[in-house]
């Protein structure tokens, strides 16, 4: 089996992979994450995984997009700390970093530390990336800001284990299939769809009304725009049921009397909470 991610090897999405599929599986690294998609439509992978959210970051409105435009399946959600390293070449020391490359994100998350220890911030396209660039160079005094494991992956020193200043950072990510790859045991808690309103006044708070009706628990609601439609929007929501339960089926029944459509994006059995 085999289960693509947007990066390449050490990326904090390879580590999400890991954690839900065990370290046996086989990744499958991407450019983007429409080409994660991609190759789980062409069935060139069995699973896809991409981040749909952070605790401090917000929302991948990407990944949403591409949900609602491709005929793929949410069949799990996977939270991962991200805890930050500080990486070098082997033989590095850490008083003589003068430089660390990582993600925008990463580098701002631990902009506390850096400053504390001198370190410029330089940006780079993604943590993994940055590390290997790193390591690949010949320079003793630029380290990367990355995941533990592209130390062991690029053969690095880790100079400082979890040096971001916020200790709850965590992404949410959603592992993603073509329905007819469904686990035979597939299991369902949470649920999150997709609708369009009608046009009149309140039309969003009656479509709301109905989680209310059938006690469902709203846990997302999110509105995008529509590209191929200006200044129409298209509303996100997830809620603390599964698919399979009657109320889910009545709501979503009802929803589609309101609504100018609803798709099912998908629903999964609700992961635990790591903090």
């Amino acid at each position: 089996m085999k289960v693509a991610f947007q990066g390449i090897r050490g990326a904090y999405s390879e580590m999400a992979v890991h954690e839900h599929f065990g370290k046996a599986v086989g990744t499958v690294g991407c450019d983007a994450f429409d080409d994660v998609f991609e190759r789980v439509e062409s069935g060139e992978v069995t699973y896809g995984l991409i981040p749909v959210e952070n605790t401090i970051a917000g929302t991948v409105v990407e990944n949403y997009d591409l949900l609602f435009a491709n005929d793929i399946f949410v069949i799990a959600e996977v939270y991962l700390p991200i805890r930050h390293t500080l990486l070098a070449k082997k033989g590095a020391r850490l008083e003589e970093i003068k430089e660390a490359l990582s993600h925008p994100h990463a580098l701002k998350q631990c902009k506390a530390y850096l400053k504390s220890k001198n370190i410029k911030m330089v940006p780079s396209y993604d943590t993994a990336g940055a590390a290997q660039a790193v390591a690949s160079g010949d320079r003793l005094d630029c380290a990367a800001i990355a995941s533990a494991l592209c130390a062991e992956i690029y053969d690095m020193e880790i100079l400082e284990r979890d040096i971001q200043t916020n200790s709850s950072n965590t992404t949410r990510f959603f592992v993603i299939a073509k329905k007819e790859n469904l686990p035979v045991d597939h299991k369902t808690g949470k649920t999150t769809v997709a609708f369009k309103t009608r046009h009149y006044p309140g039309a969003l708070v009656d479509c709301l009304k109905i989680f209310q009706k059938y006690s469902l628990n709203l846990t997302k609601l999110e509105s995008r725009p529509i590209p191929e439609n200006p200044w129409e929007y298209v509303f996100y929501a997830a809620f603390e049921a599964g698919i399979d339960a009657d109320e889910v089926k009545s709501a979503i029944g009802e929803l589609t009397l309101h609504a100018l459509f609803v798709k099912l994006l998908g629903s999964y059995p609700k992961a635990e909470k790591c903090w």
